[in-house]
């Protein structure tokens, strides 16, 4: 699962490395690309109470930086940080709540392996109930060798 999860939160980034490979100056450059924006809408591969996606959505800060080299090896981050709100599975029930998260990811990649991980963290209070709190904390690894076996493959999630 965390495989497939975290290709989908680096599926931005790499879609990105694969245009910027295809798009990049004479063999001997590097390509730098950066990207800002005020919205933040992503998700993550568990939920407080394990399995599962907690989506967020809200204004904020996102950054992402994009390096491709000659060789088609390409790093890849998304920081965001901002006022959102987020549905997570907690207690056995869906719930949403309102506050402040910090994301971040990165994907390195080359023709020899690939990483992935990011960590996320949430503090807000419940929209039905603002008397309830949530804080949030998740990270996740994930490393493909160079044989395409992936051979860390990690994520942790805890809330109170």
């Amino acid at each position: 699962m965390l495989t497939r999860t975290m290709a989908g939160l680096g599926a931005a980034g790499l879609l990105a490395a694969a245009i910027a490979a295809g798009a990049a100056a004479p063999a001997s450059a590097t390509t730098d690309q950066t990207w800002h924006s005020n919205q933040i809408s992503d998700s993550i591969p568990v939920t407080c109470d394990g399995p599962g996606t907690t989506p967020f959505s809200g204004p904020g800060n996102v950054v992402a930086h994009l390096t491709v080299n000659n060789a088609g090896d390409s790093w890849f981050t998304t920081t965001e940080e901002g006022s959102v709100t987020l549905k997570t599975l907690w207690g056995g029930s869906w719930s949403t709540w309102a506050g402040h998260i910090q994301l971040w990811f990165g994907s390195e990649d080359n023709n020899q392996n690939s990483v992935q991980h990011a960590t996320v963290n949430f503090n807000g209070v419940s929209i039905s109930d603002p008397s309830k709190s949530l804080t949030m904390h998740a990270a996740f690894t994930a490393t493909v060798n160079a044989n395409g076996v992936l051979v860390v493959n990690n994520q942790t999630v805890s809330c109170q």
